[in-house]
């Protein structure tokens, strides 16, 4: 879809820079599933974790962000207080049930450092990309913009979700593949899908 929407507007530099951006960070969340089906059912790995999936996946966000937070800025001017307010009170309270819900209960479940902050890097990188999305609602409330924003924000919320029982089943040993839990992740990316196919389509 974003390749599609970055064909259709690459005439458009706000446009094209706003898809590029977002087409970047669906390909390496691409490339972090195909790593990960790789290990389960080529190498007979069944949950490799932390890998270079891992490293596929983080690497996703910072452009996904930046795709989102370059489709605000042309309208920053009209981002006001309770905008930022609202969006940095639901930021805070999310990542102080991150910390209370997962953060410490996994600390007292595991001694992996390096699994836990990959673990926690997650939740972290998607209250950021909610954070962006929530902005997005405020500033274009109402109006027909608003409602990719809404998929942003549904598809960042369900991979919140997925990523935080995901850290806590693997810390107590009874994640596996094909757990159904997997399909916070396979939703939001639908979500994620609908949201720039929303943007175009009124276009």
């Amino acid at each position: 879809m974003a390749a599609f929407s970055f064909r259709r507007f690459h005439g458009d530099k706000w446009f094209a820079r706003v898809d590029s951006f977002l087409l970047v960070g669906f390909l390496f969340w691409s490339l972090g599933e195909s790593t990960w089906s790789i290990y389960a059912l080529v190498l007979g790995i069944s949950i490799p974790y932390p890998s270079l999936a891992d490293i596929f996946w983080l690497a996703a966000y910072p452009f996904v962000l930046i795709g989102m937070l370059a489709f605000i800025s042309p309208f920053k001017s009209a981002i006001d207080r309770r905008s930022l307010l609202v969006s940095s009170l639901v930021s805070v309270l999310a990542v102080g049930l991150v910390v209370e819900g997962l953060v410490m209960p996994v600390l007292k479940l595991s001694t992996d450092v390096i699994r836990n902050l990959v673990g926690f890097a997650y939740p972290m990188l998607d209250i950021a990309l909610l954070f962006a999305s929530i902005m997005g609602i405020l500033l274009f409330w109402g109006g027909r913009m608003a409602r990719g924003f809404y998929w942003l924000f549904a598809g960042a919320l369900l991979m919140a979700v997925g990523d935080i029982l995901f850290s806590y089943l693997t810390a107590i040993g009874t994640y596996y593949d094909g757990h159904p839990l997997e399909l916070f992740f396979e939703f939001s990316y639908v979500c994620f899908g609908l949201a720039i196919y929303e943007r175009f389509r009124g276009l």
